[in-house]
C-alpha cells in the first residue's frame, strides 16, 4: 500500500483544528500527523512530526502565519505549506503577502453563516485534491 501523506495543522481555533482533521481523514490517503495552536509550538513540534506538508492559519496569536511561514521555509525550503484564510480584505492582503513569501497555495476558510454542510464539503473538494497535488510523489503505487 502506498504511504499515507501526514500533515500538520496550524490553527488557533480548536473548532477548525477538529473540523479539518474530520475533512482530511475522510480519505484514507491523508493522515494529520499533529497540531498546533500558534506558530511558536508549530515550529517546535515540526522536527518531530516530520510532515509531508502544512495546513497553516494566517491570524494567530503569539507568532502569526507570516511569521511562522517564514521560519518554516528558513528551515525547511521544500516544505509544501498551505495557507488556510478567512475571506476578509485583511485576510487577503495577507494572503498574497504569504504567497510572496513562499506559501505553495490557499484556501479560504468557511463562513460562519450558511449552510455548514456546504461549506465543510466545499473545503474538502478544493483542500485534498491540492493536498494530494503537493505531495503526489508519496502516492506512487
Amino acid at each position: 500500500m502506498a504511504e499515507k501523506i501526514r500533515i500538520m495543522l496550524i490553527d488557533d481555533s480548536a473548532v477548525i483544528r477538529r473540523l479539518l482533521t474530520d475533512v482530511l481523514t475522510s480519505d484514507p490517503q491523508l493522515e494529520v500527523v499533529g497540531s498546533a495552536q500558534n506558530g511558536q509550538i508549530a515550529l517546535e513540534k515540526l522536527p518531530t512530526l516530520n510532515p509531508d506538508l502544512v495546513i497553516l492559519d494566517v491570524e494567530m496569536p503569539v507568532m502569526d502565519g507570516l511569521e511562522t511561514l517564514t521560519e518554516i521555509r528558513k528551515r525547511q525550503p521544500r516544505l509544501p505549506v498551505i495557507m488556510f484564510s478567512s475571506i476578509t480584505e485583511r485576510g487577503a492582503i495577507v494572503t498574497l503577502e504569504a504567497l510572496a513569501r513562499g506559501a505553495n497555495d490557499y484556501i479560504t476558510k468557511p463562513s460562519n453563516t450558511g449552510n455548514m454542510s456546504k461549506s465543510l464539503q466545499r473545503v474538502r473538494d478544493e483542500l485534498i485534491p491540492r493536498v494530494k497535488a503537493f505531495c503526489q510523489h508519496l502516492l506512487s503505487p
